[in-house]
């Protein structure tokens, strides 16, 4: 049974922290650690650190069609120092997770794409760089021709 005294913090409370990996499940390419290499520290009072993690379970699905089960999660943290005076908190000092588990799956999966493929996503770049630049040019011409006074020449 945890029991809190305030007498134990009147001087202050040290809550600083350091988070060097918070992972949920197998790691997998792609799936990054948000709270990964996050310090917090108390130089004086009482700190109070709430972490609110949404964690999405995440199926990743490589080329070979092994499969790794994850989690990837986002973070809101909030700080606020607790000890307004001496001897009197306003809070509960302390480092505090709250999770929420989204109930949707999220899957990745590696895919060749093949070489064809990529010469026509090419092909449409400079089909459509082409097109973007013979359409300002023709908007150009025509507005030189109106204020110049000459009709304008078809192609």
């Amino acid at each position: 049974v945890h029991e809190f005294n305030i007498k134990d913090v009147e001087d202050g409370f040290n809550t600083s922290h350091s988070i060097h990996r918070l992972t949920f499940g197998e790691p997998a390419p792609g799936v990054e650690s948000p709270l990964e290499g996050t310090s917090r520290v108390v130089l004086k009072g009482a700190g109070m650190f709430h972490y609110y993690v949404k964690l999405v379970p995440t199926l990743y699905v490589k080329a070979d069609g092994t499969k790794t089960y994850s989690n990837q999660y986002a973070v809101t943290q909030t700080a606020k120092n607790v000890m307004v005076k001496q001897g009197e908190l306003t809070g509960l000092p302390g480092v505090f997770f709250v999770y929420e588990f989204n109930p949707f799956l999220i899957q990745k999966e590696e895919r060749e794409v093949a070489f064809t493929s990529f010469l026509t996503s090419v092909s449409a770049i400079i089909g459509g760089t082409f097109t973007i630049s013979r359409l300002v040019d023709t908007v150009i011409f025509s507005s030189m021709c109106a204020m110049m006074g000459a009709p304008p020449r078809t192609v």
